[in-house]
């Protein structure tokens, strides 16, 4: 008989349309949803922890999970039980050194990497962030004041035989114009993916690693955004692969991360989970399993008040899912799990799902998939699905095939504003027979319609096609993109690239001797001090058109631009004949 810490949860999640329906990724059949258990005093206090997202102190957020709790333990006291920290599975809290929860990995065999030329460094110096082998994986986050952090990491274990994988983050304080090595780490097992997340606000700052090794342990490791203090903490063990995402409120102490993620039990069960507000990432608990499926290749998307969203691959019969929660991942709130695709008819991978900052009630959930004909040998296409107004995923978009090319590995990004539904994505465009460079693209959803494919890696970088272009947007509101690329010429291996959309950034740079400007990024003022007399400032946007335009006649002048738009803008000077154009970044 299946345990019975498995076959609890398979309550949550199947609708009554797929009552007595035989799946092969479920676990359990007749299963019904809990939603119609919940009494007056669990809708009030469900209702609660919306209001106390946004001003509700961690005290109290974490009470009112308590009183869930006890809610449902009069109800049906198994349901309360799955309240509870989550099983790390006898892993101890993480070490500097990791040894711990990793061990120490020897490699038995080693790969040989793909031996193609390195690139040379043909961009400019703050775009070309790390020229080694990236082959990992990248990711990128920018905070609400617009600071851009990239991740990269290299197995080195299983490639090299060394005694480290190692994990890169890199930091721009200044939208995109400069970058700086931020962190280093070294792990003893062979990395497997990583995200970042970024919890940013009022109050203390961090940025946290989700990182998953060979060791099959989920972990978080956290780096305090003004010190660089570093901790970790062990989430949970037998994960294969996750996803992860947070939610907004202003104060950081109140910021919640949420996960899905792949576990292996009986089989690899999608299983979702919580961090607990004022832990900062940390402290995970309420795992629990997602509608009875034997899943794989997951991810995660955050909405507005609550709302979470997954998606998932059935591991037997190739389903495309999708599952809906509007209680911040409680473990007695998922709805029915939706099939999107029949995995008979079309073969999905690399899901990924991103919410628009909208209410559950008239949401807005953009899925997209590499796909194509099930038993097809051909390249894979793109396909979208929306979800609007809670109903069911429908077709967006399919992507014109084309032949000797496969589309892979999408990601997306949305701004972290309530009632926001622009969404950035990206993706590899992989050529098959490797007659021409692979390329990342870009493409927009506005809240209705895509636009028109953009091509952002330059032509003669070769774009590693292992895994997504991590993609996001600069303070201007305009795409940034990091991805692993090689342009030929002598050395090795792939690189860390960043690029961005915004004009400035491509614009040449002309200073004028003994001129100095400060602070950038700016606030409310911007003072300029050159050794000549100042004959005229003038200041433009990113779209090029003139904000302010000044005659000053003075060697010291102070800019008011308490009134500019957040973004980058170019100050052009002119100074005893000379011209110097200078990027800014607002906040």
């Amino acid at each position: 008989m299946m345990k019975r810490a498995i076959t609890l949860p398979m309550l949550l999640l199947l609708s009554l349309t797929m009552l007595g329906q035989t799946n092969t990724d479920n676990l359990q059949e007749n299963v019904q949803s809990l939603l119609s258990q919940r009494t007056p005093l669990l809708e009030q206090l469900y209702q609660e922890a919306k209001s106390l997202e946004l001003n509700g102190t961690p005290a109290e957020i974490n009470a009112n999970r308590l009183a869930i709790k006890a809610a449902w333990q009069q109800i049906d006291p198994e349901i309360a039980s799955l309240y509870k920290p989550v099983d790390a599975g006898g892993r101890l809290p993480e070490t500097v050194e990791n040894l711990v929860i990793n061990g120490t990995y020897q490699a038995t065999q080693l790969r040989e990497r793909d031996e193609r030329p390195g690139q040379t460094r043909d961009w400019d110096e703050d775009r070309l962030l790390l020229y080694d082998w990236v082959d990992g994986g990248v990711d990128i986050e920018v905070t609400a004041d617009g600071d851009i952090y990239i991740s990269a990491f290299q197995n080195d274990i299983e490639n090299e035989g060394a005694t480290f994988d190692q994990i890169y983050i890199f930091r721009s304080l200044d939208g995109g114009m400069t970058f700086e090595e931020w962190q280093v780490a070294d792990v003893t097992a062979p990395m497997r993916k990583m995200q970042l997340i970024s919890l940013d606000g009022t109050g203390d700052e961090y940025l946290v690693a989700y990182i998953l090794t060979a060791s099959e342990t989920f972990q978080a490791w956290r780096w305090n955004m003004d010190t660089g203090a570093f901790d970790a903490q062990a989430i949970s063990g037998d994960v294969s692969d996750f996803g992860v995402d947070r939610n907004y409120p202003v104060n950081t102490n109140t910021q919640r991360v949420f996960a899905t993620y792949q576990k292996t039990t009986s089989c690899t069960e999608i299983h979702s989970a919580r961090s607990t507000a004022g832990s900062y990432g940390f402290d995970w608990v309420d795992e629990v399993t997602e509608s009875s499926t034997c899943g794989e290749q997951v991810d995660i998307a955050y909405g507005l008040n609550g709302a979470i969203y997954t998606t998932y691959t059935g591991a037997a019969s190739g389903n495309l899912y999708a599952n809906a929660n509007d209680d911040y991942n409680d473990p007695a709130s998922w709805v029915g799990r939706e099939t999107v695709e029949t995995g008979g008819v079309q073969e999905s991978v690399n899901p990924t799902i991103i919410a628009a900052r909208k209410a559950f009630a008239s949401d807005e959930v953009l899925l997209l998939t590499s796909s194509r004909n099930t038993g097809a040998t051909t390249g894979y296409n793109h396909l979208g699905y929306i979800r609007e107004n809670g109903a069911a995923f429908t077709n967006l978009f399919t992507g014109i095939a084309l032949p000797n090319q496969s589309i892979a590995h999408m990601d997306t990004w949305i701004r972290k504003d309530n009632a926001s539904e622009e969404i950035r994505t990206s993706y590899i465009v992989d050529i098959i027979d490797e007659s021409e460079n692979n390329r990342s693209q870009s493409f927009f959803y506005d809240g209705t319609d895509l636009t028109t494919n953009e091509t952002v890696s330059d032509s003669n970088i070769d774009v590693w096609n292992e895994f997504p272009a991590a993609v996001a947007e600069t303070n201007d509101d305009l795409p940034c993109m990091a991805f692993a690329g090689t342009s030929g010429g002598g050395g090795f291996g792939y690189g860390l690239y960043f690029d961005a959309k915004a004009v400035i950034l491509g614009a040449d740079e002309h200073t004028i001797s003994g001129l100095t400007y400060y602070p950038n990024p700016v606030q409310d003022r911007l003072h300029i001090d050159a050794q000549e007399n100042i004959e005229k400032i003038s200041v433009f946007n990113v779209l090029g058109q003139e904000v302010l335009s000044i005659l000053p006649n003075t060697t010291s002048v102070t800019l008011d631009t308490s009134t500019f738009a957040k973004g980058m803008y170019v100050v052009q000077v002119a100074s005893n004949g000379a011209t110097g154009s200078y990027k800014i970044i607002k906040k």
